[in-house]
């Protein structure tokens, strides 16, 4: 398949012959599709008499002036019918500059849909007065906080679409308003989970035209787009953005939406014996990282061997550095990666995940201790071709007399019995090494993972013998903080790569506790209590969601968790 240019035109002459030459000077193989709205100022007849230099060049026509968007559909139809891929939109009056055709077509190599923006990185375009420039801003922020979309520039008409965006499109509902079509083809995109990338190009605007757009279209513009509106609650969370830099938002977004795309096009091989590359997470773990390290060090290993240990330590103020050191000295697998500052979780998975070399990626935490079959457990999964990640099954040593030690307890006893029927993770993954990073800003950095390769169509798995010793937290404050937490970040996970966790519906858990609850005085009263804490945590961090805007993925560390 080659690339092809649609430029729907409308009385473009000379302006569009100028565009045309500056593309056929471009060294790219691709065709040019121009679809003339009965034109009278001769831009027809100028295009016919380049035919005869570029075979390249085609010419059809809009039986009538019906709308920017329709010929725009008419364009794409015609594509559609060729062996052509990707697809470019631009306009014929040389507002749209060819020079960035080339930028387009190496972004498509990762995209499946890039749009040229007049707004990110600041303000790009020149010859417009600053009302018309600030009713287009105002019309984009409108559009991004109806719809909340990482966008910056909504209504461009030069873009880059990946022939896959357009199969999944009835090109027959698509509207006739230039605005509206521009605004639509993008909700449609990323209704179907597409990945969407704007660059950055200059608008430079033909100061002799008259603008094509009126004011009626550019209202009904504006009503239009209430029909691709997110629910309200969405559009309300979304608001408090104004309270801070726009940029934030569409980085934040953009990483959870389009996350990256998988090493070696998500092949691998079934092997007998996996090279394991395991990464340890740790913040402050002087107590407990070397106890973790001795776990993985006596693992007893068939189906595998573990080639190399990372400890990332971010941003650590105690000893924990300094006890990693004298591990690497014992074993030359261990290697200490630090970072300056705490940035999360998820961002020390990155600097893991760009070291590791294995066949298989393991993730744990440093308060966390294997058995010595924990990672053979795991690694067993792995000979399924259709299995990208598994689970542990975590055994906290919390005291089960507490109310907070109950709760712990009674949380992961349900966690294993719904990972029996629905498999799911926690505190300990492996999954097989073709994620090159996970989006920085989450807060459930497993559910991140597991969102990403379900995309993939890989299958999880859950390792139910492979037991794991965890500390949860053992005061209610600590154990609210964590609960709400999560059911914040699972939140933001859901609203963004469209992944829901099994837990995340409470009906879907409330089935499991009915089938294993112990009817005695203490547990009916513990877990009316648990019930309680749990009901108001998912509460808290639904407000978090809405209306603080707080996206967790760095949190205050729970230091009840710290002894084990």
């Amino acid at each position: 398949m080659k690339p092809v240019i649609i430029i729907p035109a409308l009385n473009e002459s000379p302006r569009i012959e100028k565009v045309l030459n500056n593309l056929f000077k471009l060294k790219q193989d691709f065709d040019v599709i121009i679809v003339d709205a009965m034109s009278t100022d001769g831009t027809r007849e100028n295009i016919q008499r380049l035919q005869s230099k570029h075979p390249n060049l085609k010419l059809i026509d809009q039986p009538e002036r019906n709308g920017f968007g329709n010929g725009l559909k008419i364009g794409f139809q015609e594509a559609m019918k060729g062996d052509y891929d990707p697809i470019i939109t631009m306009d014929g009056n040389g507002s749209h500059g060819t020079q960035y055709i080339s930028d387009f077509l190496e972004k498509s190599h990762d995209y499946d849909l890039v749009i040229g923006s007049r707004y990110i990185d600041g303000v790009r375009v020149e010859g417009w007065r600053f009302r018309k420039l600030l009713v287009s801003k105002l019309a984009s922020m409108y559009v991004s906080y109806v719809l909340i979309k990482p966008i910056w520039d909504f209504t461009s008409g030069f873009r880059c679409y990946r022939r896959s965006v357009l199969e999944e499109i009835d090109l027959n509902d698509l509207h006739r308003e230039g605005y509206i079509i521009q605004i639509q083809l993008l909700h449609l995109a990323y209704k179907a989970r597409k990945r969407v990338k704007e660059i950055p190009f200059v608008y430079r605007d033909t100061l002799d035209r008259v603008s094509k757009v009126g004011m009626q279209n550019k209202l009904k513009t504006f009503l239009y787009v209430l029909r691709y509106s997110a629910p309200v609650l969405e559009i309300f969370r979304h608001l408090v953005y104004l309270k801070k830099e726009y940029e934030r938002f569409v980085e934040e977004y953009d990483e959870l939406i389009n996350p990256a795309k998988l090493k070696n096009g998500g092949q691998f091989e079934i092997k007998e014996n996996y090279s394991v590359s395991v990464g340890v997470m740790a913040y402050n773990e002087e107590k407990l990282v070397g106890k973790c390290l001795d776990g993985l060090l006596n693992q007893e290993l068939k189906s595998g061997h573990i080639e190399e240990i990372f400890v990332v330590s971010s941003g650590s103020t105690d000893r924990t550095n300094e006890i990693v050191r004298e591990y690497e000295k014992k074993d030359k697998r261990i290697k200490l990666i630090v970072q300056a500052t705490r940035m999360g979780k998820a961002a020390a998975i990155n600097d893991f995940l760009a070291r590791a070399k294995g066949d298989i990626t393991i993730v744990e935490s440093s308060d966390t201790v294997t058995e010595p079959y924990t990672v053979e457990e795991m690694i067993k999964t792995f000979s399924d071709k259709e299995v990208g990640m598994c689970g542990v099954h975590p055994v906290p040593v919390n005291d089960r007399k507490t109310f907070v030690g109950y709760s712990v307890h009674r949380l992961w006893e349900l966690h294993h019995a719904m990972a029996l029927d629905h498999p799911k993770c926690g505190e300990m993954i492996a999954f097989r090494n073709l994620v090159p990073r996970i989006p920085k800003y989450t807060s459930v950095d497993e559910a991140a993972i597991e969102g990403i390769l379900n995309k993939e169509g890989f299958k999880l798995a859950y390792a139910e013998n492979a037991i794991l010793h965890n500390k949860g937290p053992e005061t209610v404050r600590d154990f609210i903080k964590q609960r709400r937490r999560i059911a914040s970040g699972h939140r933001h996970l859901a609203a963004s790569m469209g992944h829901h966790v099994f837990t995340q519906s409470s009906g879907n858990i409330f089935g499991y506790v009915l089938k294993s609850q112990k009817w005695n005085p203490k547990h009916i009263i513990f877990m009316g209590l648990l019930i309680s804490v749990e009901g108001y945590s998912r509460f808290m961090g639904m407000i978090d969601f809405y209306l603080r805007d707080k996206n967790p993925f760095v949190w205050d560390i729970s230091k009840s968790t710290k002894h084990m």
